[in-house]
């Protein structure tokens, strides 16, 4: 009996345990390896990946339209996301055990264990090029001080390729960005989980986490400039920051690429005194009126390329409308063309609309 289900082509980043194959999958080799009406399960769908299949045709499940989930939904539903997401954990764990060792002074620092990690976390991510998809994907929970050092690290690491440091450099550069908010460890909770504004004396406190940072690792066997970040990561290229009010001449490189990969993930993560606020507002803002507290050496190149790992994204704009970033404003990076069904929107024109939520 012919079998009239709707069926759709996917890609294997998509399958999902519980959907069923709607056609025969062949190897290079012309070899079955699963034929119709097979219904998926993790091994299946990773046999299918291990034969490096690109695309399955199968039957939604009961309810689900696939051709119209979000690029957000597809990274959650595919094997990629649940791996990185394992090992995300895997990683805040390790880094939880290496900094309580910092703390206790149990010796020097496993950098190769740590860096392992992160890059684990990035293999597992399906490329650099969807990185930024997954960690919007798994900001839904937070752990303070350690989930978003490994963020920071992450994120530094791609701003590291992106501006073609050397490997090394990148090593040290993600290493960095993983220690450089170890002194909040000595800060009191009841401070940093304060849910409403701070006093001044309490943010005097928080403050002093760069400092107490600093003297941490200043005898540790690790590169004089991953110290240098956990003391400036604060400090702003006009003088404006913390703890020294110095200017970008006299701050370490390093310093003011961590300070963007810290400000941009604390800014679009969940805060317990806060929302996440959407990407593309702190890409405004950072194009406007922050602007000159980060050195545009820096800043540029690394907004540019941040901007690029949200096309095919799915956005809710500021007049209610759903549609996907199709390209990119160069002039005016926080106001990308939406594709609304049909309609092309140009954000840069159409100057009382803005991306309100990536979904």
């Amino acid at each position: 009996m012919p079998d009239y289900r709707r069926s759709e082509r996917i890609s294997i980043s998509r399958a999902t345990p519980g959907m069923e194959l709607a056609k025969d999958i062949y190897s290079r080799s012309n070899q079955v390896i699963l034929n119709a009406g097979s219904i998926l399960d993790a091994a299946r769908i990773s046999k299918i990946m291990f034969y490096s299949i690109d695309t399955i045709w199968v039957y939604p499940l009961p309810g689900q339209n696939v051709g119209q989930e979000t690029l957000a939904q597809q990274l959650k539903n595919s094997v990629e996301f649940r791996e990185f997401s394992k090992r995300y954990d895997e990683t805040v764990t390790v880094l939880k055990d290496s900094f309580v060792k910092i703390m206790a002074d149990e010796g020097e620092l496993d950098e190769e264990l740590l860096l392992n990690e992160v890059d684990s976390i990035i293999n597992e991510s399906g490329g650099k090029s969807r990185i930024f998809g997954m960690l919007h994907c798994i900001r839904d929970y937070d752990e303070l001080t350690y989930m978003h050092s490994v963020n920071v690290a992450i994120v530094s690491n791609c701003f590291g390729r992106w501006l073609n440091m050397s490997d090394e450099d990148i090593r040290q550069l993600t290493l960095a960005g993983l220690l450089h908010d170890i002194g909040k460890t000595q800060i009191p909770k009841e401070i940093l989980l304060k849910p409403e504004a701070l006093t001044v004396d309490e943010y005097n406190i928080v403050k002093r986490h760069t400092l107490l940072g600093y003297d941490m690792l200043k005898d540790k066997s690790i590169d004089d400039r991953v110290k240098m970040v956990a003391l400036q990561h604060h400090e702003r290229a006009d003088g404006s920051g913390y703890p020294f009010g110095k200017t970008a001449e006299q701050l370490e490189a390093f310093s003011m690429i961590v300070s963007i990969a810290d400000v941009y993930d604390a800014l679009t993560c969940d805060r317990v005194y806060r929302s996440r606020i959407c990407p593309f507002a702190v890409i405004s803002s950072l194009e406007g009126t922050e602007r000159l507290k980060y050195n545009p050496q820096y800043l540029i190149p690394l907004l540019h390329n941040i901007t690029e790992t949200y096309i095919n994204h799915s956005v809710r704009l500021s007049d209610g409308s759903v549609g996907k970033i199709v390209l990119m404003n160069r002039s005016e990076l926080a106001k990308p063309i939406v594709q609304v069904d049909d309609i092309f929107v140009d954000l840069s024109r159409e100057r009382n609309i803005n991306i309100e939520e990536i979904i």
